[in-house]
């Protein structure tokens, strides 16, 4: 369970939204007490053995029972197994009771159950729809409706939108605990947010609570690099909101949390194969460690780094840790080759703390000390697969170059793409590198099938006959994987083959990463993902970059990786020991999984005239469902 829904789980509480935002809200609160459809809900102090034992009875004594009374048993069945996470067993007991014998107070509650088996069993869309409702509701009842709206909302991708529902629910409650739990619950949420989308939500118009919330976490971003700052920004942050909710037990806290367990190494040993065919890729990730060295803001903070060459034998990476741990490094980076994390990452413990610079072949429990980092394609589709479903579309055909790259995104993409309920309509491989894209085209869009048709009634008929090919049309979206050359060669090619409206997603690998009007025209109206490096305004890092080492611009995303590795180590036991915490870096919003493999979030982009215009996700509509339905003018495969 995460440190929200253990947060959550605590208690339930909630708020009026602002008029129309939900699209529910009240005419007016009740302000007595809650009437209790039951005592199955005031069960705190039971045993889980306990309440497993009253289901149980709930569910033998209705089926003794019949109409009115049969149902309170099945509901009261169903809030037990509820409180014990039994979600197919409570759904079960919901699905048996008659909704035709229901008053409103039960048909509401009913609805608030099946809202929240519906989170715990991961359809948080679905939970949003439930928690729709324009009834008059009481406190308690509100609470709870707003409550399991936050956490449908967290768990849906809208972190914003949960953090400015609790924010909202402070002034409905009353205790003092319980306001402190919601107050961690708002800094967990923001917390999932990278800098850049802070930066944007701070310069929208705000609730002034929440956007002191907001200023707080932007200091605290800053904070994961620059630890003096923090003092400095709470004390002005005191200054600037001296009345906000936060400024007494939570900001007392803050400044010793976000300095706990911060490690720093006295010595930095890096293995990177400096020769050879990777020379290149390792120089910018050297490069980029050593800006990040040179431009840390602790002056104070300055360890020993010496890099080790491994380019002689990748096997040997075992030879080259011993090497690093004889010159007393208490830290390791790298190294860079997947054979030689393979090694590592079989070993049942390795003593000294290590940052790869890959991952390793296969997913599967390590060393503690091992973590993995990387550029991680997989990543990237998955993300294109959250953005496509986030803006609504649910039928997806993938084209994707053939071989192993092409497999790993075509896969990572449509296992998520399913996972949220979206429907694979078409999957094509292409050859990299040709001009023309023909075929794989027809075959994806069914084009290849009308001009069959054609063929075939040209034959019957004995005579030319004027004809328009036509494209599949259960599909509204496109999943493309590509480099640049052939990216600008696809996406007008999509528009000659009758697909020029359908939206196309791709990856960092569709751009460059350097500005070229030009060329980029052809991949217009395109949306992919990429690194905060590429996508936000030049910072000092990047400065650095094109001052002091212009021959790494062509390896510029290695140069970032660089600089997020160095920058990683003295929070990687945060990320670890705090599942909503993130770093931002300049490859990503990172984070850690329970396998110590750092995973990236992305920035999205669309190509407007040949440049890449950033996207404010916070600012897009919330997709409360998934469209079931296939777009219209199906055609017959």
């Amino acid at each position: 369970m995460t440190p929200v829904k253990r947060i959550t789980a605590l208690f339930m509480i909630s708020l009026i939204a602002v008029t129309g935002f939900y699209g529910c809200t009240p005419d007016r609160i009740i302000t007595d007490s809650e009437s209790s459809l039951t005592d199955a809900t005031d069960t705190g102090s039971d045993s889980s053995a306990s309440r497993l034992v009253r289901a149980e009875k709930e569910i033998e004594l209705a089926s003794q029972a019949e109409g009115v009374e049969r149902n309170q048993h099945l509901l009261n069945a169903a809030q037990l197994l509820t409180l014990q996470n039994l979600y197919e067993r409570s759904a079960e007991q919901l699905s048996r009771i008659d909704k035709t014998l229901l008053d409103e107070q039960t048909t509401y509650e009913h609805r608030m159950l099946s809202a929240e088996i519906a989170i715990g069993q991961g359809n948080s869309r679905g939970a949003l729809q439930l928690l729709n409702t324009d009834r008059v509701l009481t406190n308690p009842q509100l609470l709870r409706l707003m409550s399991l709206r936050a956490r449908a909302f967290l768990d849906a991708g809208y972190p914003l939108e949960s953090a400015k529902t609790r924010v909202q629910l402070d002034n409905l409650i009353t205790d003092t605990f319980d306001r402190e739990l919601n107050h961690q619950a708002i800094w967990e949420a923001l917390s999932l947010l990278p800098q850049t989308s802070l930066q944007q939500i701070s310069s929208a118009p705000l609730n002034p609570d929440l956007l002191g919330w907001v200023e707080l976490a932007k200091i605290a971003k800053q904070a994961q690099i620059d630890w003096q700052y923090l003092q400095d920004g709470i004390a002005l942050w005191r200054e600037e909101y001296p009345n906000h909710p936060a400024a007494d037990v939570f900001i007392r806290e803050l400044g010793h949390k976000q300095i706990e367990l911060i490690e720093q190494p006295a010595h930095i040993a890096v293995l990177l194969p400096l020769k050879g065919r990777y020379a290149p890729i390792a120089a910018a990730i050297s490069d980029g460690i050593m800006s990040a060295y040179y431009q840390h803001p602790d002056k104070t903070y300055r360890p020993r780094i010496n890099f080790i060459d491994t380019s002689d034998n990748q096997s040997a990476i075992w030879n080259y840790y011993k090497k690093a741990a004889d010159e007393g490094a208490d830290f390791i980076i790298g190294p860079f080759l997947k054979s030689a994390v393979n090694i590592l990452t079989r070993a049942t413990q390795v003593e000294i703390p290590t940052l790869t610079l890959n991952y390793a072949s296969s997913q599967a429990d390590v060393s503690t000390n091992l973590f993995q980092f990387g550029l991680l394609p997989e990543d990237e589709a998955r993300q294109s697969a959250e953005m496509a479903i986030r803006q609504g579309h649910s039928h997806a055909a993938v084209l994707v170059p053939e071989g192993n790259w092409g497999e790993r995104l075509s896969h990572s993409f449509i296992q998520r793409f399913e996972e949220l309920g979206g429907r694979i309509v078409s999957r094509q491989t292409y050859t990299a590198n040709k001009n023309d894209f023909k075929q794989p085209i027809q075959s994806m869009l069914n084009i290849s099938q009308s001009y069959a048709r054609y063929r075939s009634i040209r034959n019957v008929v004995r005579s030319n006959l004027k004809f328009t090919p036509y494209r599949r049309q259960d599909v509204d979206m496109i999943f493309m994987a590509a480099t640049p050359k052939d990216a600008r060669q696809l996406k007008p090619q999509f528009r000659f083959h009758y697909a020029g409206e359908l939206p196309v997603y791709s990856t960092s690998h569709a751009y460059t990463g350097k500005t070229n009007r030009h060329a980029d025209r052809d991949i217009d109206e395109l949306y992919f993902n990429d690194m905060p490096w590429i996508l936000n305004p030049p910072n000092k890092f990047k400065r650095s970059l094109i001052d002091y080492w212009p021959e790494q611009q062509s390896y510029t995303r290695f140069f970032a990786l660089g600089i997020d590795a160095y920058n990683l180590i003295p929070f990687l036991g945060r990320l670890q020991g705090k599942s909503y915490e993130r770093f931002s870096g300049q490859t990503g919003n990172l984070y850690l999984d329970p396998l110590n493999r750092i995973h990236r979030e992305l920035l999205w982009a669309q190509f407007n005239r040949g440049i890449p215009k950033l996207i404010d996700i916070s600012s897009l509509p919330i997709n409360y469902s998934l469209d079931e339905t296939q777009p219209a003018h199906h055609t017959p495969e």
